[in-house]
Order: structure tokens, then C-alpha cells, then sequence
């Protein structure tokens, strides 16, 4: 004989149906990637049927991305709140770097997925786009003040500091998080950010110098003679 909460029970359970699929897909996509990740396989590790998932995710693509976007929300979310109460351009970008680092230390698959498998003709305009945008536009904002307030050179190219700040610490990450060696994250923020500043800092009456693309090359060699420090083995 069937109780009388039974029917809300099911409900509840179909309700949170969703989620746990969501569950299953990121434990799966942790332990084993994307591509070892199937909707059959998410599907049993959720105990619902396959056409289940299917019914609330139209594709792998789609719930691989919606697990993404619940990864990477509450990240930037907490940066972006923190970087309001920080002026400091140092401190800025150190933050910047040391979250960033630490939450490949945390969560390398997830970071592994992202950068280097997720390379599909749609994710222009999705959610997980205009996040990632989010996150990696902290970098220009902050160059772009420190420039208006002259506290960098002026003909410092913040979309080029950008790519040369996550680029670089990407490097790092795949020397020492991603092959599971040790890093000490603070310390390595603040070395990475002070190597960084030291090619763009304004200066009181500094004279002309070099072409940017001299200067830039130069700023190059110095982050790699830096970051020697610690070289693969």
C-alpha cells in the first residue's frame, strides 16, 4: 500500500533531477574528462535513464558548458567582489594571479577541459563565454585605471598586458599544478606581478625609449630569465 507523502517524494525527486545529473556529469568529468565522459555514463551515475538527460540537456556540449558556468560562477564572482575594496594595481593583479593559480591547484581538470578541449564553433556568446569574459577583462580594467591615473606608461597596451599575464601564468601552472609539483601560490603571484609591472611603471621624466616592440621583447626576455627560477625537470 502506497503512503500518502509518496507522490511528493517523486515530485521532490523529479525536481531535483537537474541537479543531480549536473552532479554526476562534473564527478565524471573530474575524474575522467570530457571525452571519456558519455550521456549513458552520466546517466547511470545519476539513476535516471538516459533519454532523462536528454530531456533537460540537449546535448553533451550543453551540460558539459552548464557544468562549467556552476564551476566558474561562484569564482569570479568572489574576484570581482574583492577587486572593488583593491586601487593598488600591484596588488590587483597579484590577487588576479594568485586565485587564478590556486584554482588550477584545486581544479585542474576542470582547467584542463577548458583550455584545452573546449574549442566548439558555438561558444561565442554563451554563458560561459561572457564569464570567462568577465574574468579575464579584471586584468584590462585594472592596467586601463592605472593608465588614466598615470600610473603606468601611457602607450601600454592593457588587452596586451592581459593575454601576456594569463598566457604566462598558464606556463607556470603547466610546469607545476598540472603534473601535481609543488608551488608555493603567494609567492609565486607576487614574483610573477612584480616581473610584470617592471616593463610598464611610469616613470617622472622618463625619456623616450625603444620601439614598443623592442620594449615588449625585452619585458619578454626578463619574465623568462625570471620564471627560470624554477625550471621543469
Amino acid at each position: 500500500m502506497k503512503s500518502a507523502d509518496e507522490p511528493l517524494a517523486w515530485k521532490r525527486r523529479k525536481d531535483f533531477r537537474p541537479q543531480e545529473i549536473l552532479a554526476a556529469a562534473r564527478r565524471l568529468i573530474e575524474e575522467e574528462g570530457t571525452k571519456a565522459t558519455s550521456m549513458a555514463k552520466i546517466a547511470k551515475l545519476a539513476g535516471v535513464s538516459e533519454a532523462t538527460v536528454y530531456k533537460y540537456y540537449e546535448s553533451k556540449q550543453e551540460l558539459v558548458n552548464q557544468v562549467l558556468v556552476d564551476w566558474a560562477t561562484p569564482f569570479v564572482e568572489r574576484l570581482t567582489g574583492e577587486l572593488r575594496h583593491i586601487t593598488d594595481l600591484r596588488s590587483q593583479l597579484t590577487l588576479i594571479a594568485a586565485r587564478f593559480m590556486r584554482s588550477i591547484e584545486e581544479t585542474p581538470r576542470f582547467h584542463r577541459v577548458f583550455y584545452q578541449e573546449l574549442r566548439w564553433e558555438d561558444y561565442r556568446g554563451t554563458a560561459l563565454h561572457r564569464l570567462n569574459h568577465v574574468f579575464a577583462h579584471t586584468v584590462v580594467e585594472a592596467v586601463q585605471q592605472a593608465r588614466n591615473e598615470g600610473k603606468i606608461r601611457p602607450d601600454v597596451d592593457p588587452v596586451m598586458i592581459r593575454d601576456m599575464m594569463f598566457g604566462g601564468l598558464e606556463h607556470v601552472a603547466m610546469r607545476t599544478s598540472f603534473i601535481g609539483r609543488p608551488l608555493d601560490i603567494d609567492a609565486e603571484a607576487r614574483r610573477y606581478v612584480d616581473v610584470l609591472l617592471s616593463g610598464i611603471l611610469a616613470e617622472s621624466g622618463e625619456p623616450r625609449g625603444p620601439s614598443e616592440t623592442a620594449r615588449l621583447s625585452a619585458l619578454i626576455d626578463r619574465m623568462e630569465a625570471a620564471l627560470a627560477g624554477n625550471p621543469a625537470s
